[in-house]
């Protein structure tokens, strides 16, 4: 399905939303996301980092998550993580728009019943507090609110690895 496509069957208040954040992600160096569509969702990646974004506009419970996906080394036959800047974006969040920082930390998706093995949960720690999240997984709405907050560690995060 394309991109035009996707957007035509979306519901009509999340269209504009759902562009701007098009723009805005593929605007961001070094981050460089590459955006793909299939029947249910529009994903981007930013494969120098690890890093995916996808919108889920279709489903019975619209979402937006985002997280530092895992990939496998067939040599060693291990799972690794490229990066995961996750805690160091929250904290430059935080310095602005600490609002924001906390929404997006509570937004982060438990790990409650692990399904792999080893377990894949990542712990992350903000304001004194720690969860531990299923694959480092945050997931959002679809408001408004909600992608100004993904907007936002976007940029803090394409800022960070900027000069990392």
């Amino acid at each position: 399905m394309s991109f035009q496509n996707m957007l035509s069957v979306t519901p009509t208040e999340l269209q504009n939303e759902i562009t701007e954040m098009d723009k805005f992600l593929k605007s961001l160096r070094p981050l460089k996301f590459k955006r793909t569509v299939d029947k249910r969702k529009i994903n981007y990646v930013s494969p120098v980092y690890g890093v995916s974004y996808a919108i889920l506009p279709l489903s019975s419970e619209s979402s937006q998550h985002f997280g530092w996906y895992y990939l496998y080394d067939k040599e060693n036959k291990k799972w690794y993580r490229k990066t995961d800047y996750f805690e160091a974006t929250i904290a430059e969040i935080a310095k602005t728009a600490p609002q924001t920082a906390k929404h997006i930390f509570n937004a982060i998706n438990e790990c409650t019943t692990c399904k792999g093995s080893p377990c894949s949960a990542i712990s992350y720690m903000y304001d004194g507090n720690q969860k531990l999240s299923c694959y480092g997984r945050i997931v959002l709405g679809v408001y408004q609110s909600d992608f100004n907050h993904a907007q936002e560690f976007f940029r803090q995060l394409n800022k960070l690895v900027q000069f990392a």
